[in-house]
């Protein structure tokens, strides 16, 4: 009840507002005591307590003129629905959002208006709560499966790794605090630190680990990845992995998010279950509607800074930008986008990785020739799409990429005669706004030249899961390279295990590829990959076995009031680490 009085106190003061609405709004009304007590079906006395009420509430301003039957000046301040939604912004703000969508009568526009209007941090009780506002709906955070860019950094936010990787290859400890290597490295050695836990307070050991990667070694997704593993023990706080082959980076590659530590019960349900991590934040929710996070007190690093987060899922038009901040609550009244604050500050720049066009070289069909593949590189490349109209905001923010990382080299599409072309190249997608807006393009292009185009849309984890079976019957595949924080170790992993790349490469491209990887593993560390990857990306282009479209431009933005806030490699805001000196 303590939650429920102010609230019911709110209502009848509404109520008592409502009846005024008679008398005009937003204008200087000249009239009596009496004849507003009348209005309120009240006596003079109680009136003029109620009028104070509403006044200390700045819903209106009462001037009152001394001596009988003399008229005061009444201002009714908002309209009811003006009210309303002020008491509903503020319901939201102290966290009762089951009432503040009650009191809007469900509209749920509304409701993820004011969700945006009052996104970023607040003090509640004591503790520092974030509030966001997404425009879609997350799929489940389990990281063996295939996740799109978002899930990617929720999961590194509800899960941990044996070690971590940054983008300069440097491997630090996280759940293992020290390793070892044999001389050959192909014996390796993780000392898990003790008493770890899960979220469910179960324990974390060297029997679970190695129960884990064993179950991770048999799934196809980790074939390639893990096919040099050959036995895996677990004795007191050690896991022991016995490789076939040498593997220098392999302390690194188990920084990646796919190997994030979880309950071997997850690898086999994927469904229906509530995720069990061991990161910075557990999941308390997540549903349809939202996600929420607490901090995890008990986490082997340093305690996050942000006590809880919660994100509203809503079907919106996506933006280029993140915004992360409050609005102006000097007047609670007053509806200010954060992004029109001359406090705010800012956040930009160009994202690793692109979206890349892939000739699908096993679509059941006869393959495209280099002459095509080269024609097609240069008639489909990215300044054409630019050129196009109704394109959307995301796709207006995106620079065109001529390399797989925007400081790789620039390998941009070669002159090349007009050639015959197949009757029909379709073309596979997932379901992204910048993606369709691509496929669109292309396939009206294709469509123009006397090409049979159609772009066929599947869900992401679809896409993957038919391009794993080799069932895409597409010529073309516009897909999404996403890199994490460990940057070397991402690109590594394209390279070798991307279904919907593999997928596309003639086999001669897989064998040479799986051949420059292996040399890679066994003569180079984690810091030295990217300047291989990059002669490998340097190739596969001039092949035209692929063909770069874009990079996204990532912008996050802020309130002055907060502090600590640093855009990830995701384009998020760093939850752990802000603060609030409010």
């Amino acid at each position: 009840m303590r939650n429920r009085s102010p609230i019911l106190k709110d209502e009848r003061a509404f109520q008592h507002y409502s009846r005024l609405i008679v008398l005009g709004i937003k204008q200087d009304l000249l009239v009596s005591l009496g004849e507003v007590a009348e209005v309120l079906c009240t006596t003079p006395r109680h009136c003029r307590t109620l009028l104070q009420s509403l006044q200390q509430r700045e819903w209106l301003n009462w001037t009152p003129k001394s001596g009988r039957n003399q008229r005061s000046i009444l201002h009714l301040n908002f309209s009811p629905n003006e009210i309303q939604t002020s008491r509903a912004r503020l319901l939201i703000e102290k966290g009762n959002y089951e009432n503040a969508l009650e009191l809007l009568e469900g509209d749920q526009n509304q409701f993820s208006s004011l969700l945006q209007q009052t996104s970023g941090a607040l003090i509640r009780e004591g503790q520092l709560h974030i509030q966001l506002t997404y425009q879609r709906i997350f799929s489940q955070l389990l990281p063996h499966k295939p996740l799109r860019n978002s899930e990617r950094f929720l999961v590194r936010q509800v899960y941990a790794c044996l070690t971590a990787c940054d983008r300069n290859g440097v491997v630090k400890p996280q759940l293992a605090h020290h390793w070892q290597q044999s001389a050959d490295a192909t014996k390796w050695r993780f000392y898990i630190r003790p008493q770890l836990r899960f979220h469910s307070n179960s324990l974390i050991d060297a029997e679970l680990i190695c129960d884990l990667f064993t179950n991770l070694c048999v799934l196809p997704e980790y074939e390639k990845e893990l096919a040099h593993v050959r036995n895996i023990s677990a004795s007191h706080q050690c896991v022991t992995f016995e490789l076939s082959t040498s593997d220098q980076g392999f302390a690194a590659l188990l920084s990646d998010l796919r190997y994030s530590i979880q309950p071997a019960r997850q690898i086999g349900n994927a469904s229906g279950i509530n995720v069990d991590g061991c990161g910075p934040f557990r999941m308390v929710e997540q549903s349809d509607k939202r996600v929420r996070l607490q901090a995890f007190d008990h986490y082997f690093s340093t305690r996050s800074l942000t006590d809880s987060v919660t994100i509203w899922q809503f079907d919106h038009t996506p933006s280029e930008r993140i915004q992360f901040g409050r609005t102006n609550t000097d007047n609670p009244h007053q509806i200010i986008e954060s992004h029109t604050s001359e406090a705010a500050s800012t956040q930009t720049r160009i994202e690793n990785g692109c979206l890349y066009l892939v000739f699908n070289m096993n679509n059941g069909q006869t393959p495209l020739t280099h002459a095509q593949r080269k024609y097609l590189s240069k008639t489909l490349s990215p300044e054409l799409v630019l050129q196009e109209e109704g394109l959307s905001e995301l796709l207006l923010a995106s620079i065109p990429a001529h390399s797989l990382l925007p400081d790789w080299t620039k390998v941009r599409p070669q002159a090349a005669e007009e050639t015959s072309l197949p009757a029909q190249l379709d073309i596979a997608v997932y379901d992204h706004l910048v993606i369709l807006d691509c496929a669109r393009v292309l396939s009206d292009k294709l469509n123009q030249m006397g090409v049979e185009s159609r772009v066929n849309v599947y869900s992401f984890s679809e896409l993957h899961e038919r391009a794993q079976r080799n069932e895409l019957s597409e010529g073309l595949v516009i897909a999404s390279l996403i890199t994490d924080d460990n940057l070397p170790i991402s690109m590594f992993r394209w390279f070798c295990s991307n279904s919907i790349l593999h997928q596309g490469l003639p086999d001669e491209a897989k064998h040479w590829i799986n051949a420059e990887l292996a040399v890679l593993r066994g003569q180079y560390e984690a810091g030295d990959y990217l300047k291989i990857l990059e002669s490998l990306a340097t190739t596969m282009l001039y092949e035209n076995w692929i063909a770069p479209l874009f990079h996204h431009r990532q912008t996050l933005k802020w309130l002055g009031v907060l502090q600590g806030v640093s855009m990830t490699d995701w384009s998020w805001p760093d939850f752990k680490n802000v603060w609030t000196d409010d």
